[in-house]
């Protein structure tokens, strides 16, 4: 409902995944991924930021397997907003991201 700490939605145990649905096919060329910083957390941590995480394109929201545009280690010593670029080149357009 909110940008406050604790009211996010968040991954049961340590693995997840989400799939979104663009409005439009797209040639994507990067992604950004943020996560509350450490100065605003009550506990002084971000153990809960995600770690190791692979973006798949996908032809639609259905789709079982997609085309692995990257994998990427989110530094929760970083910024609290990331950017992750495309590490595979795209000769068709998605409609989704999972």
């Amino acid at each position: 409902p909110d940008m406050y700490p604790g009211n996010c939605w968040a991954f049961k145990g340590s693995q997840g995944y989400l799939v979104v649905r663009l409005s439009m096919k797209i040639y994507p060329t990067a992604f950004t991924m943020e996560h509350i910083p450490k100065t605003l957390s009550p506990t002084g941590n971000i153990t809960s930021a995600p770690k190791n995480f692979s973006v798949y394109g996908l032809d639609d929201e259905y789709q079982k397997d997609g085309k692995l545009l990257g994998q990427y280690v989110y530094d929760e010593e970083g910024e609290s907003l990331q950017m992750f670029p495309v590490m595979v080149s795209l000769d068709y357009k998605i409609q989704g991201v999972r």
